[in-house]
C-alpha cells in the first residue's frame, strides 16, 4: 500500500497540517494519480493568503516524483492532497524589476521558512543558509537561489547567475559559490546601494537633504535681508544719514546705517555673520543697493496712498515750491482726500525737479505725476497753491489751466499763507512795529555773526539767570516763509532781555570796532515805546500763531476753520480796550523798572489855533 501525503500551509510559518490517506483499492498498479495543485496567492503585499487545492483525478496519468513531498501517513481520515501555498509574486524568478518594487514597498529576501526544499543529485538547498547569507532568496518555481541585493540594483558587472538564472549547485553553495559573490565588488556596490536606500528611507534621501540645507540657506538669506530692510527703514523714518564720508575697513564711523548694523549684530546671530564676519560673499550694504531699496520703499507707500485715493474716488492738490541745499527748484505734492470714516488725511506724495517754474510747466508736472500714478484728473475738486502769479494767474495760471480740462476742480489760495502775509505786511505800515522787527532781526544777527560775542552773551545769561530751562536760551531770527517765527523772536527777548543788555553794554565799552553797532541797538532797546510794542505784539502775535497753527494742521475742515476764523477776529476786537491797554503798560512799564529805563515821555498835546476856531 502506497501512502501520501501533503502538507498545506495557509501562512508562511506552516502552521496547518492536512494529511490525506489514500487507499489500496484507489491506486491500482497498472494506473498511478495524477495530481494537479492549485496555489493562489495574495493580492495584498504585506500578508500572504490563499488555498491550494488538489484534485484527485483517477484512472489518469502516472504520477511524477519531483512534484510531490511523501511522508509517511499519520492520520488515515483525510481524503484530499495538498501542497505548501507558493508566493508567486515574491519568486525571484519574476525578475531584477520585481526586486525593486518588492524593496520600495517594504518586503525583503524571499526565504521561504519550513519548507521542504526537493533535492538534486542527493543534494539541496538549506534553510540555515538565509541566516549565514542575509542576502540569498529561493525560487520554489525553479528550485534556485538569487541575490536579492543585486536583483534590486544590478550593475553591468554583477553575476546574471544570481540575478536571472538562479543558481543550482548546492555542493559548492556554502563553502564556495556564495562567500565568493558575497565578496565580489558588484555584490559590495548593491549591498552599499541598499544601506543607502534604508538610510535614505529613514532619514532622507540626498535629494531631501540637500533640499533641506537649500531652504535653510534661502530662509537665512531672506532673514538677514529682512534685517538690512529694518535697518534702513530705521534711519529712513528717523530722517537721519544713511551712508557715512568713509565706509572702508579702516574706517572708525561708517555712517548711522552701518554702525547700526554693528550694533544690532551683538545680539543677532544672522547680522554678525552675514554682515560681521562676511560669512557669504554679499552684504548689501553698498550705496547702490540702498538707493534700490529706499526706491522700493518708496513705491510701496505710494501705492498704499494712491489705492486709498481710489477708494475716496475724488481729491484735491497741495502744491507748492522749494529748493533743496544745491539751489535746484523742486515741487511738492500733496494729495488730499477722506477715508472710510469722513476724516481728511494729507499724504505726502513726493519732490519733482523742475527746470522752470512758469504756469505751463508745473501745470505739466502736475498732470504727469497723477497720470503716472494711476489718478485721472476729471476726479480731483480742488487745488491748493500759494499767491504766486504762476499758480493763481487766472489766464495763464496752473490753477486756470487745470481749470479748463476740469472746471470743478476748484482754486483755494492757502488761508495760513495769506495770514502770514497779512501780519508781515502789518508789521510794515506801522513804524514803531517796523522799528521793533528791524530791531530784532539786526540784534539776531550781530550777536550770532561772531562766536565771541555769542560767547559774552552765554556767559552774561549764565551769571544773571541760573533757571536755564523757564524759556528760550537763544535768540530766535525772522524769516518770511516761517510763519511762527515771530512770536518766537518776541518770547525769547522778553525773557531775555536783561541778558541781551549786559553784553549789548559791554560790547558797546570794550569793542572798538563794534562798539558803535551795539551802542545803536541799546539805544533801540532801551526806549519805554519799544518794550510797549514787545508785550503788545507778543500779545497779538499769540492769538493769530494760534489760527495759523490751526490752518496748517490737516484734519480741518471748512466748518471748523470759519468758526475759528471768527473766534481770532473777536480776540482781537476785544483787546480794543482800556482794561487791555493798561494791562500791555503795566507789563511795560515792569519791565522799563528792572532795567532802569527812562520813563516815557508823552508829546505834548498841541492846540487848534483861535483862528481855526480853538480856545
Amino acid at each position: 500500500m502506497d501512502k501520501f501525503v501533503i502538507n498545506l500551509s495557509k501562512d508562511r510559518s506552516n502552521e496547518t497540517v492536512a494529511i490525506l490517506k489514500l487507499d489500496d483499492q484507489q491506486i491500482t498498479s497498472h494506473k498511478k494519480i495524477k495530481m494537479d495543485t492549485c496555489y493562489e496567492s495574495s493580492k495584498t503585499e504585506n500578508k500572504l493568503t490563499g488555498t491550494a487545492s488538489n484534485t484527485i483525478s483517477k484512472n489518469t496519468m502516472s504520477m511524477e516524483d519531483e512534484s510531490l513531498d511523501t511522508l509517511p501517513v499519520e492520520s488515515p481520515n483525510k481524503s484530499t492532497l495538498s501542497k505548501p501555498i507558493i508566493d508567486t509574486n515574491r519568486d525571484p524568478c519574476q525578475g531584477k524589476e520585481n526586486a525593486y518594487y518588492l524593496l520600495s514597498n517594504g518586503f525583503g529576501p524571499y526565504q521561504p521558512k519550513n519548507y521542504d526544499f526537493p533535492k538534486r543529485g542527493g543534494r539541496k538547498f538549506r534553510s540555515e543558509w538565509f541566516i549565514s547569507f542575509p542576502w540569498l532568496e529561493y525560487s520554489p518555481s525553479k528550485d534556485s537561489a538569487y541575490c536579492f541585493y543585486c536583483r534590486a540594483f544590478p550593475s553591468n558587472k554583477s553575476d546574471i547567475t544570481f540575478i536571472s538564472e538562479g543558481f543550482r549547485q548546492w555542493s559548492k553553495a556554502c563553502f564556495k559559490s556564495f562567500p565568493k559573490h558575497e565578496q565580489s565588488v558588484p555584490h559590495k556596490e548593491s549591498s552599499t546601494k541598499i544601506a543607502g536606500y534604508n538610510e535614505a528611507k529613514q532619514s532622507g534621501s540626498i535629494i531631501n537633504k540637500v533640499n533641506t540645507q537649500y531652504k535653510q540657506e534661502v530662509a537665512e538669506n531672506r532673514e538677514y535681508l529682512k534685517c538690512v530692510l529694518e535697518t534702513l527703514l530705521f534711519c529712513a523714518r528717523q530722517g537721519i544719514a544713511i551712508r557715512g564720508h568713509r565706509e572702508n575697513e579702516e574706517s572708525q564711523n561708517k555712517g548711522n546705517f552701518q554702525e547700526l548694523l554693528n550694533l544690532r549684530s551683538r545680539d543677532n546671530d544672522i547680522i554678525r555673520r552675514y554682515f560681521t564676519e562676511k560669512e557669504k560673499n554679499f552684504r548689501y550694504v553698498s550705496g547702490e543697493y540702498l538707493n534700490e531699496f529706499l526706491g522700493y520703499m518708496a513705491n510701496i507707500v505710494i501705492r498704499d496712498i494712491v489705492d486709498n485715493v481710489l477708494i475716496a474716488n475724488i481729491f484735491s492738490i497741495i502744491v507748492d515750491e522749494t529748493q533743496d541745499l544745491s539751489r535746484h527748484e523742486q515741487v511738492a505734492i500733496i494729495l488730499r482726500y477722506v477715508n472710510n470714516d469722513f476724516s481728511p488725511i494729507e499724504a505726502f506724495l513726493g519732490f519733482y525737479k523742475v527746470e522752470s517754474t512758469d504756469g505751463l510747466t508745473l501745470s505739466l508736472l502736475i498732470k504727469n505725476v497723477l497720470i503716472s500714478n494711476g489718478l485721472q484728473l476729471k476726479c480731483l475738486r480742488g487745488q491748493c497753491y500759494d499767491g504766486a502769479a504762476s499758480m493763481r494767474g487766472a489766464y495763464k495760471g496752473v490753477q486756470s489751466r487745470i481749470k479748463e480740462e476740469n472746471p470743478l476742480a476748484l482754486y483755494v489760495h492757502c488761508n495760513a499763507h495769506i495770514l502770514n502775509l497779512c501780519l508781515v505786511d502789518l508789521s510794515k505800515q506801522i513804524s514803531h512795529v517796523r522799528s521793533l522787527f528791524g530791531t530784532l532781526s539786526t540784534l539776531h544777527n550781530f550777536i550770532n555773526a561772531s562766536s565771541k560775542r555769542q560767547a559774552v552773551f552765554d556767559n552774561m545769561r549764565s551769571k544773571l539767570n541760573m533757571k536755564m530751562g523757564d524759556g528760550p536760551s537763544t535768540l530766535k531770527g525772522l524769516s518770511d516763509t516761517r510763519w511762527s517765527c515771530r512770536i518766537d523772536a518776541l518770547e525769547s527777548l522778553i525773557f531775555n532781555y536783561q541778558d541781551v543788555i549786559d553784553p549789548l553794554e559791554n560790547i558797546s565799552e570794550n569793542d572798538s570796532i563794534h562798539g558803535s553797532d551795539a551802542n545803536s541797538l541799546l539805544k533801540s532797546m532801551k526806549t519805554f515805546e519799544f518794550l510797549f510794542c514787545v508785550n503788545f505784539f507778543r500779545d497779538i502775535m499769540s492769538i493769530t500763531n494760534i489760527l495759523s497753527k490751526y490752518l496748517q494742521s490737516s484734519n480741518i475742515d471748512y466748518s471748523s476753520v470759519q468758526h475759528m476764523t471768527k473766534a481770532t477776529i473777536q480776540e482781537l476786537s476785544n483787546m480794543r480796550c482800556e482794561d487791555k491797554f493798561d494791562m500791555i503798560w503795566s507789563k511795560a512799564n515792569v519791565m522799563r523798572i528792572d532795567n532802569e529805563i527812562c520813563s516815557p515821555i508823552l508829546s505834548r498835546k498841541s492846540k487848534v489855533p483861535k483862528k481855526l476856531g480853538g480856545g
